[in-house]
């Protein structure tokens, strides 16, 4: 399973190997992530094995894609999402958790 999307804040391990929290604006154009953001639906899962043309050809092809983890900075990578996921989960924008203190 797969998850992309255009904008927004998350937690993640920086190259201090502390957990901190990042925010991204919009994703670049050419990306995955602006591509599948231009669906009118906001968020949406998609069964990538059920796909037709010209989607599926699409989705076969590599791009620029993030790659959120639990490191921070990551990527992008190019990524052939069809050839990567089965299902791809795709959210307009995400918030950060908010952390408990330890």
């Amino acid at each position: 399973m797969g998850l992309t999307f255009d904008r927004g804040s998350f937690n993640a391990t920086g190259t201090d190997d502390a957990v901190h929290r990042f925010a991204l604006g919009p994703a670049g154009p050419g990306t995955n992530e602006a591509t599948l953001d231009r669906v009118r639906l906001r968020d949406y899962l998609v069964d990538l094995r059920t796909l037709r043309s010209p989607a599926r050809g699409w989705l076969e092809r590599a791009r620029p894609t993030r790659s959120i983890g639990t490191a921070c900075p990551d990527g992008p990578y190019d990524i052939a999402l069809a050839r990567s996921h089965d299902v791809l989960i795709h959210l307009h924008r995400v918030a950060a958790a908010r952390l408990r203190d330890r």
